[in-house]
C-alpha cells in the first residue's frame, strides 16, 4: 500500500494534478475528491518493470492519498505570526520553505504602512545538490521523488539501502546545514513550511528542524511549489486604513473641499491564501460640465485621522475617463500583498500626477454658472399610419432634455426654456396663406415647458422630404427682447425632416414625388446665419433620420441637401433620436459653467454621497 501511494503522489505531483491544484471531485473516486492519474501510465513511468496496479488497490491508495493530505494541514498561528510582524513587534519573519524537491529560504517583511508585504529570497538549493543527500538518493528524478513520498522499496543499486528513520536523519542534517549556509539572522522568527503534505520523510524532517531551529510555527501544505511563497503573506493583515480621496462640492455655496471614505480598514486581509480578498463598491461621479476635464481621477491613499489632504501618501492612481456630470461605480478588492485592482465600467488607465499636486490644484469654489436661454423648436408632424407614436416618442424626447438641462445647472432660476412647435405646409398653400409654426410659447421654467410639451398632440405629415423648418431662423428675431443679459443662447432643433428650398429643389432620382419649394420663398440659410452672428446662438439638433437618408446611393442628391441642412441647424453639436439626455444637455450647459475659480479644473472623482461614509480632510 505505501508503495501505491507513493507512485499516486509523485504522479499526481509531476502532472500537476488534482492535490496540487484543487481539482473538482469526480465519480472515479467515488465523488469524494478529485480522480486518480491513470494507473497503467503511472506504472509505465515510474516502475515500468512491475505488475500494473489492481483497481481496487489503486482506488483505495488514492482514498487514503486523499485523506492524509488533507488531515491536519497545519496554518494556526499563522495568522498571529503575520500580526506581529504587521504591528511592528516583529521587524521580520524568516520562513524555510520544505519542498519534494527543494529548500528556499525567505525573509518577509512588512513596510511602515504604505507599501505591502516584501519577500526577498536569502537561499535556494534542490535536495539534489546537498551533498550528503545525493550520497543517499538516486540521481533519477522519478526514482528519487518515489524514495521522498514514502515508498518502502529500496534505493536503486549502487546508492544502499535507505530506511526512512536514515533518510530522515540525512535530509533533517542537510535542512539544518542549509539553515546555517545561508547566515541566518537567528533573532529574526523562524518560520517552517512543508510543501509536502503526505510525504512522510519531509514531514517528519520538518517536525524534527522545528525542536532543532526553535522555529515558532510549522505549516502543512499540499506538494506544490510556488515562485515565491506569497500565498503565506495572504493572511498579513493592512497595517493602516486604505482610503478613497474624492472631491466634494456643495451645490448651494459652490464650495469644494476634499473628502475621503475608507475601502479597507487597518486589520483586512486579502483571504487564508487564497487570491482575492473582500470588494467594496463606492458610486462616484464626475465633476461638472465647466469644473471637468473628460477625465477624473480615482486616488486610493494612506492617512491617519488627523492628517491633512497634502500629506496623504498615494497607493493607487487612476484616470478613468468619465464625461461631465456621469456617474460609475468602483469596485476595489484586496489582494495578496496588500495590491489593489480597479474594476470599473469606464475606460482607466495608472495616472502619474503626484497626489500632492492633485490635492493642491483641487479648487475651493465654483464660479456661478451664465444663465441659459433655451429655444427649443420641435417638429410635431409625423406619420399617422402608427397612432402616431412617433410625433410623440419625439415630444417625449424633447421634454427629457429639458429635465436633464435642468438637472445639469441645479439652480432653476439659471433656465429659461422658448418652446416652438412646427409642422408641414399645406399642399397647394399660396405664399402667406398659411403658417407652419403651430406653437410659440415664450420663456418659461423647465418644469412648465415639460408640461406643455405633454400637451401637445402630432400632426399629420404632408409630405416626404421636407417640412416647415425653413420659418425656425425668421423667429428667433423676434424672440430678441425675450433674451437675458450676457446669457447663453442655444436653438435646440428635434426633428426629422430637414426644411423646404426657397429655390432649385434637389432632384429626386428613384421616388415619384418631387421636393416642394417653401410657398413663401424663405431664405433660410441667410437668416440663420444673420441669427448666430447677431443674436450670438449656439445651434444643436436631435435628428430623427428619415428612412431615406440613408439611401446615398439611390437618392444621392435628396440626402446630400437634408445633411447639408441638418449640418446647419447643428453647427455645434448633431446628435441622434435617442441619444442620453445628459449628453445633449452637457453640450448645452457647458459654455454657461464657468470652471473655478483661476481656471483650474476639479480632476478628482466627486464623492456621490458626501452624507455617507465620506469624511471631510482636516485642515492645514
Amino acid at each position: 500500500m505505501a508503495d501505491l501511494q507513493a507512485m499516486l503522489r509523485v504522479a499526481d505531483l509531476l502532472g500537476g494534478g488534482p492535490v496540487a491544484c484543487g481539482a473538482e471531485t469526480s465519480g472515479d473516486s467515488g465523488g469524494n475528491g478529485p480522480a486518480p492519474p491513470d494507473r497503467h501510465e503511472t506504472a509505465q513511468q515510474l516502475s515500468p518493470t512491475g505488475p500494473v496496479p489492481a483497481p481496487g488497490a489503486w482506488r483505495a491508495a488514492w482514498a487514503a492519498v486523499l485523506a492524509e493530505e488533507r488531515v491536519d494541514r497545519r496554518a494556526a498561528g499563522l495568522g498571529w505570526v503575520l500580526t506581529r510582524l504587521a504591528s511592528g513587534a516583529s521587524p521580520a519573519v524568516d520562513v524555510l520553505e520544505i519542498g519534494c524537491e527543494r529548500l528556499r529560504l525567505s525573509r518577509l517583511t512588512c513596510g511602515s504602512g504604505d507599501s505591502g508585504p516584501q519577500t526577498v529570497s536569502l537561499a535556494e538549493r534542490p535536495w539534489s545538490e546537498l551533498p550528503s543527500v545525493a550520497a543517499v538518493l538516486p540521481p533519477e528524478r522519478t526514482r528519487r521523488l518515489l524514495l521522498l513520498a514514502g515508498t518502502d522499496r529500496d534505493t536503486p543499486g549502487g546508492h544502499g539501502t535507505a530506511s526512512h528513520t536514515s533518510l530522515q536523519e540525512v535530509l533533517h542534517t542537510a535542512a539544518s546545514g542549509f539553515l546555517r549556509a545561508a547566515y541566518r539572522d537567528e533573532t529574526v522568527p523562524l518560520v517552517l513550511a512543508v510543501r509536502a503534505a503526505g510525504w512522510q520523510p519531509l514531514e517528519r524532517t520538518a517536525e524534527a528542524l522545528q525542536t532543532t531551529s526553535h522555529a515558532q510555527l510549522c505549516l502543512r501544505l499540499p506538494a506544490y511549489w510556488p515562485v515565491a511563497p506569497d500565498d503565506l503573506s495572504a493572511e498579513l493583515p493592512l497595517p493602516a486604513t486604505l482610503w478613497l480621496a474624492a472631491a466634494h462640492l456643495d451645490g448651494p455655496s459652490g464650495t469644494v473641499g476634499l473628502v475621503r471614505r475608507p475601502l479597507f480598514p487597518a486589520g483586512s486581509r486579502a483571504g487564508e491564501r487564497r487570491a482575492t480578498g473582500p470588494v467594496v463598491q463606492v458610486p462616484v461621479s464626475a465633476p461638472p460640465p465647466g469644473a471637468a476635464t473628460g477625465e477624473s481621477v480615482a486616488a486610493v491613499v494612506h492617512a491617519t485621522a488627523e492628517e491633512p489632504a497634502d500629506r496623504w501618501r498615494p497607493v493607487r492612481l487612476d484616470r478613468l475617463v468619465l464625461p461631465p456630470g456621469s456617474t460609475t461605480t468602483l469596485r476595489y478588492s484586496l489582494r495578496t500583498g496588500h495590491r489593489l485592482e480597479l474594476d470599473c465600467e469606464s475606460h482607466h488607465a495608472p495616472e502619474s500626477t503626484d497626489w500632492a499636486d492633485l490635492a493642491a490644484t483641487t479648487a475651493r469654489q465654483l464660479s456661478q454658472p451664465y444663465p441659459v436661454d433655451l429655444l427649443l423648436a420641435v417638429e410635431v408632424a409625423g406619420p399617422q399610419a402608427d397612432g402616431g407614436t412617433v410625433g410623440e416618442e419625439r415630444l417625449q424626447e424633447a421634454a427629457a432634455v429639458v429635465t436633464a438641462v435642468q438637472d445639469a445647472l441645479a439652480d432653476e432660476d439659471t433656465l429659461r426654456v422658448g418652446l416652438i412647435g412646427y409642422r408641414d405646409h399645406d399642399p397647394l398653400h399660396r405664399p402667406g396663406d398659411h403658417d407652419p409654426i403651430v406653437h410659440r410659447v415664450g420663456m418659461c421654467t423647465a418644469a412648465d415647458a415639460a408640461r406643455v410639451l405633454a400637451s401637445w398632440r402630432p400632426y399629420p405629415l404632408r409630405h416626404d422630404f421636407a417640412t416647415g423648418l425653413e420659418h425656425l431662423p425668421g423667429e428667433i428675431h423676434a424672440w430678441r427682447r425675450l433674451w437675458r443679459t450676457d446669457s447663453h443662447r442655444v436653438l435646440l432643433t428635434i426633428g426629422s425632416r430637414p426644411p423646404y428650398p426657397h429655390v432649385r429643389p434637389p432632384r429626386v432620382v428613384q421616388r415619384g414625388a418631387p421636393v416642394r419649394i417653401c410657398p413663401d420663398r424663405l431664405d433660410w440659410q441667410s437668416e440663420l446665419r444673420a441669427a448666430r452672428h447677431y443674436e450670438d446662438i449656439v445651434c444643436l439638433a436631435v435628428v430623427d433620420e428619415p428612412a431615406w437618408m440613408d439611401d446615398l446611393q439611390g437618392e444621392p442628391h435628396l440626402v446630400s441637401w437634408a445633411h447639408r441642412a441638418w449640418h446647419a441647424f447643428g453647427a455645434e453639436g448633431r446628435f441622434s433620436a435617442g441619444h442620453d439626455p445628459k449628453r445633449i444637455a452637457s453640450a448645452v450647459t457647458a459654455p454657461a459653467l464657468c470652471p473655478p475659480h483661476h481656471g483650474a479644473p476639479i480632476r478628482l472623482v466627486v464623492a456621490d454621497d458626501p452624507a455617507g461614509d465620506w469624511r471631510h480632510a482636516a485642515a492645514d
